[in-house]
């Protein structure tokens, strides 16, 4: 089909402007750490000078609590928490993955997969 008659081209989807971070399970810094760390670079702010507390949305303790592994199963919850801080949207995945989409940008996709 030729669309150059309704004036438009086909062409390659524009680039996501989502910010991507990574927590490492394994590692000495908690999820919320993460995640503040990650809003504060995609803000293009200081972390210590951003103008956020994350509190302020969601409890930072039960955002660390849910994707650990529980006493019963030893392994972590799946699945992903979604939350917004200062109109960006903040999607956290159980591997590990936060995808941080600002303000007006286009809804967060999925986790990368390797």
């Amino acid at each position: 089909m030729d669309d150059s008659r309704n004036g438009s081209t086909p062409g390659p989807c524009p680039p996501t402007t989502d910010y991507r971070a990574y927590h490492d399970p394994d590692g000495t810094a908690k999820l919320s750490t993460a995640v503040t760390h990650a809003l504060a670079d995609a803000m293009e702010q200081d972390v210590t000078e951003a103008g956020f507390v994350l509190f302020d949305t969601i409890d930072p303790d039960a955002l660390d609590r849910l994707f650990s592994p529980s006493h019963e199963t030893e392994t972590p919850s799946l699945g992903h928490a979604a939350f917004v801080v200062d109109d960006y949207r903040v999607t956290v995945y159980s591997t590990g993955e936060i995808v941080i989409t600002p303000p007006g940008g286009p809804t967060a996709s999925g986790p990368v997969r390797p």
